[in-house]
């Protein structure tokens, strides 16, 4: 492996709430004293360990926060010259939004750069785009609406009970117990919530309650597989909580949601030939969204049919420690160290190759040129 300058970008403006758990000594739910919860890494101690990785394969590494600002982004980049940019920016002036232009800067400077390209990023972010997208490739996704006022809310042609989501955010935002309707009524007070409160449209489709089952892709490669398994629990009045990941579910270890679920992997029960199906999908879904270097397609599978659906596509997964990916990427036999560093590879990779494909431009000026010169 070539030994390269690297530059970790990341972006937090705010204080870590974990460091703030830490703090306060938080080591039970309200809820359920008997529960320990160990304190989980901050996004900074995240970075520190992926600099750390890099380092042991012998890579000189900087690392600098942005903390929201244009000019320090750019004067890293200036300063630092790097061979490859980490790109661990996921939002910019607390707009998700603006995470896709990014890296089109790294691309107006000419520096290589980890992870998807802008028009990825921004189009996995856009569900209803991503999911036509997906549909026009033939690949399998639940059938839903986009509806941006409740008064459109009515008749949609699809069977209840519905998921609904916003249809422009990630990382599981605006989803939580209420997502999954069960009639008209509750599809109008969730419509509602979504375009009053989180100020967009509301992405509706038909839920899928089946097992949830994530695969993780590095390169041109389908990791082993990811399970959220549901434990059936209640909320705080007794009532079921619904099959789904929600908000608090991925980021608040605290809450009875994250205790609903529980990751495994790799998964020990799925037959052979549906282990296949989903990586095969995963893979097509991937490339239908022109993802590179690494990503997470999420899917449902239908209990009755079997057939896996996509839920989403995630193009910039987390690669803390503790999650998903690298839960997948430990299965593969991989270290920590090794998927980051392959990761880096990638971008190396990119940089030694050649700069850009041949044009139908450039073949016109070649011809032109020969039959000047003879």
């Amino acid at each position: 492996m070539q030994r390269s300058r690297i530059l970790i970008l990341w972006n937090q403006i705010d204080d870590d709430v974990y460091a703030h758990f830490r703090r306060d000594g938080r080591r039970s739910p309200d809820w359920d004293p008997t529960i320990t919860i160990e304190p989980w890494e901050t996004v900074e101690e995240e970075m520190q360990l992926i600099k750390r990785s890099l380092e042991s394969f012998g890579h000189e590494v900087a690392m600098v926060n942005i903390r929201d600002s244009f000019d320090t982004m750019l004067n890293a980049l200036r300063a630092e010259k790097p061979d490859v940019v980490m790109n661990l920016v996921e939002f910019f002036r607390d707009d998700a939004e603006l995470e896709h232009d990014v890296p089109a800067l790294y691309e107006l400077l000419g520096l290589e750069y980890t992870g998807n390209r802008p028009l990825s990023l921004s189009l996995c972010q856009k569900k209803p785009q991503a999911k036509a997208l997906l549909a026009a490739h033939g690949l399998p996704v639940p059938r839903g609406v986009v509806v941006d006022a409740v008064n459109k809310a009515h008749n949609l042609g699809l069977t209840f009970p519905l998921m609904v989501k916003p249809a422009y955010d990630d990382a599981s935002g605006g989803i939580d117990a209420g997502s999954v309707v069960q009639d008209e009524a509750q599809l109008l007070v969730r419509v509602a919530k979504m375009v009053n409160d989180h100020k967009q449209a509301a992405l509706v489709e038909e839920y899928i309650d089946g097992r949830e089952i994530h695969c993780a892709i590095l390169g041109d490669t389908a990791l082993p597989l990811y399970e959220m398994s549901f434990k059936g629990h209640n909320d705080d009045h007794g009532k079921p909580l619904p099959r789904i990941i929600t908000y608090r579910a991925k980021w608040d270890p605290y809450s009875r949601d994250h205790h609903a679920v529980e990751g495994v992997c790799p998964v020990p029960d799925l037959a052979p030939e549906l282990v296949k199906k989903i990586q095969d999908i995963a893979l097509r879904a991937y490339r239908a969204l022109s993802c590179r270097d690494y990503a997470r397609v999420d899917m449902r599978v239908d209990p009755v049919t079997h057939e896996p659906y996509i839920l989403e596509v995630n193009p910039n997964p987390d690669l803390a420690e503790s999650c998903a990916f690298t839960a997948s990427a430990y299965a593969s036999g991989r270290t920590y160290a090794q998927m980051i560093c392959e990761i880096i590879e990638f971008a190396l990779a990119r940089k030694r190759g050649p700069k850009k494909a041949v044009t139908g431009v450039d073949v016109l000026l070649r011809e032109y040129m020969t039959k000047k010169q003879a």
